[in-house]
């Protein structure tokens, strides 16, 4: 039966909307600033910052896991905080190894209560044309590399790999093996990433997302998870986060200031069912589906500006 959410303040690229949403068969069917006129059963949120649900970044799911530690990581890492898409890095060594890898990893994802996107993680060295072609052909969204030092970077073959592209713009992320305790080799280290990659066009989020916390949507974006997952808009999957008020702090600006790593949802909606009501969590073991990623970065129009610029 269709119904409304009235009066929800909608988080949308970082600004909050008032509107009302039409419910139809677990999507958003529509949205307004009111939908008065309409006589479905209402439900006001007025009282609540109404997020999308969170996309987390995973790095352990393709270890060995029993199901009931699956169970635990999840419900307490990651349901608990709102989360309703992960995007699981699966572990490489080399090129031959992606298919075996992807498929125990979506093997050991089948019990997900969540939606799961699936990328690789690899060390730099293997990061050759060939490698990306086989990604590219198997629509992997995103690929880490794990880096030992800096100057393994002018090893690589940037300008071939850039050839290797074409459409689908797999965005390549760093991972340093060593931390820095200054602020200024990390900064160097960043900077030098950021100059080579830009310099061979080369799609990038310069730093590596930390498990538990939301993918920005500059992230999502890039990744090509963008609008399918963090995202209310008409059409969508009914997934989102509900906040109270009181627990949310505002800039000058009007912009909410969220910290994630304390910062528990109330309610959690995933495609239409509750995930978490203030303190019960529900664990629905392979409710979650495998997503799949159309075009990497279809929506940052700096890569289209770029490869514009540079074709000239």
């Amino acid at each position: 039966m269709p119904y409304i959410l009235e009066k929800a303040n909608v988080l949308k690229d970082d600004r909050v909307v008032t509107c009302s949403i039409l419910i139809k068969n677990h999507r958003v069917d529509y949205m307004k600033e009111n939908l008065k006129r309409l006589s479905f059963m209402k439900t006001n949120l007025s009282q609540y910052l109404l997020t999308p649900g969170h996309v987390m970044m995973n790095y352990s799911f393709t270890k060995e896991h029993s199901f009931q530690s699956f169970k635990k990581e999840m419900t307490e890492n990651y349901l608990k905080k709102g989360c309703t898409t992960l995007l699981v890095m699966s572990d490489v060594k080399n090129e031959n190894e992606i298919a075996n890898s992807l498929k125990n990893t979506r093997h050991f994802l089948l019990n997900s209560p969540v939606d799961y996107y699936v990328g690789i993680r690899i060390p730099l060295e293997i990061l050759t044309p060939s490698f990306l072609i086989a990604c590219r052909r198997k629509k992997i969204p995103a690929i880490i590399v794990t880096i030992k030092k800096v100057e393994d970077l002018y090893k690589v073959p940037w300008g071939w790999i850039r050839e290797s592209y074409h459409s689908y713009q797999i965005p390549i992320i760093p991972e340093w093996e060593t931390k820095e305790k200054s602020m200024f080799a990390s900064s160097r280290k960043e900077t030098i990433w950021r100059e080579i990659t830009e310099d061979n066009r080369i799609p990038t989020i310069p730093v590596c997302p930390s498990e538990g916390e939301p993918l920005s949507i500059d992230m999502l974006k890039k990744i090509g998870i963008y609008p399918d997952k963090g995202d209310i808009r008409v059409g969508g999957e009914l997934d989102y986060n509900l906040y109270e008020h009181d627990s949310i702090s505002y800039s000058v600006d009007e912009k909410p200031t969220l910290d994630y790593h304390n910062l528990i949802p109330t309610i959690t909606m995933h495609k239409g069912n509750f995930t978490k009501v203030d303190a019960k969590v529900y664990f629905r073991s392979g409710f979650g589906n495998e997503c799949k990623v159309k075009k990497p970065g279809f929506f940052v129009s700096s890569y289209d500006k770029d490869v514009l610029v540079n074709e000239r």
